[in-house]
């Protein structure tokens, strides 16, 4: 189905302007609101207007302009857009902006360069007049059509070409059909885990994001998941090898690394921890999270003053009661927090 229109470089970087201040974490537009300025970026994207919600979503994957993990944080967005009419006002929810946020950059980007590669089709104006005489030194034209009948090509041969043809195409047609249908089930399993996880429902979350897990190996976003449910419950082991294992499928998610992070924090491993959590504020420096409990892991490395700096930086948030007994400068602090705190909220 066609729209009429094709996508442009400057379209959809217009839309993604016009969504910054509703998709920032400091936003205080309804969630709805937040959903209809990504909804524009997409369409502008997929040059698709008579489409919406995931099926908007599902449009800019199959162009190859959303990875998995970008499809994965947009249909969090949309989820949440649907069962919310306030605005984001949790950690979960504000880094479910950030995220969100991200994944529209990307598709933007994939947009231009889609834009800026796509071959110069030539006009009637810059093909070259052709003279009926030719100029000096240049052969003639071979005259037109004299009577006589060219050769067919032989009917077998055309028959042969048909028939490749045909069954290529159909091959190509199942392939791309079994794909679809794969990717849409994976994408069902997250959706779903997703939602239940919001709604508490831990072990429906934990199947779905499971199963998951299973159909894309290669996406992280089920491990975060399982690994941050895994923590939550108190399994540390459990919890490091999902998470160790969705930072190596995709060591650029700020999220995987802040997660990681969070589990040698609570493992008493405040080193281990400060180092992912910092390579998370690589990736996003706009994450509180991860700069509050950056603030948690260098007080309990003795490292105060930093310390000072990152929870000023993070504002109040859970991490504050790890350095709530921050001492003042030239002080000792009374008791140390005990190893294993934290507890992250959701996303």
């Amino acid at each position: 189905m066609t729209t009429g229109f094709e996508p442009t470089t400057s379209d959809a970087r217009a839309a993604l302007n016009a969504a910054r201040f509703v998709l920032s974490p400091e936003s205080t537009s309804p969630a709805p609101a937040v959903w209809a300025g990504a909804q524009q970026v997409l369409r502008a994207v997929t040059a698709r207007p008579e489409l919406g919600g995931q099926a908007l979503i599902g449009e800019a994957r199959r162009m190859g302009a959303l990875t998995l993990t970008d499809a994965h944080a947009l249909v969090a967005l949309v989820t949440w857009a649907d069962a919310s009419d306030r605005p984001a006002e949790s950690d979960s929810e504000r880094a479910l902006l950030r995220e969100a946020w991200l994944a529209l950059e990307h598709a933007v980007s994939m947009n231009r360069s889609t834009v800026a590669e796509a071959p110069l089709r030539p006009t009637v104006n810059d093909m070259p007049a052709i003279s009926a005489e030719p100029r000096e030194g240049e052969p003639r034209l071979r005259e037109p059509y004299s009577g006589e009948r060219a050769p067919d090509a032989p009917t077998s041969r055309r028959v042969s070409a048909g028939l490749i043809i045909g069954v290529l195409v159909t091959i190509i047609v199942i392939a791309a059909g079994a794909w679809w249908m794969l990717s849409q089930r994976s994408d069902r399993a997250y959706q779903d885990g997703v939602a239940a996880y919001g709604r508490g429902a831990r072990e429906v979350a934990r199947t779905a994001f499971a199963q998951a897990a299973q159909q894309h190996p290669d996406d992280a976003g089920p491990l975060v998941f399982l690994g941050r449910m895994s923590r939550e419950e108190g399994d540390l082991p459990r919890a490091r090898r999902f998470l160790t294992t969705a930072v190596r499928i995709a060591p650029n998610s700020a999220l995987a690394n802040r997660e990681l992070g969070s589990v040698m924090l609570a493992d008493g491993q405040p080193e281990i921890g400060r180092r992912f959590y910092v390579r998370a504020l690589q990736l996003d420096p706009t994450d509180r999270v991860a700069q509050g409990f950056l603030g948690c892991a260098l007080f309990r490395l003795n490292r105060f003053d930093e310390a000072r700096r990152w929870a000023d930086r993070a504002g109040p948030g859970d991490w504050s009661r790890c350095i709530a007994p921050m001492p003042l400068p030239g002080q000792m602090p009374a008791a140390m927090p005990a190893p294993g705190y934290p507890t992250l909220p959701p996303r």
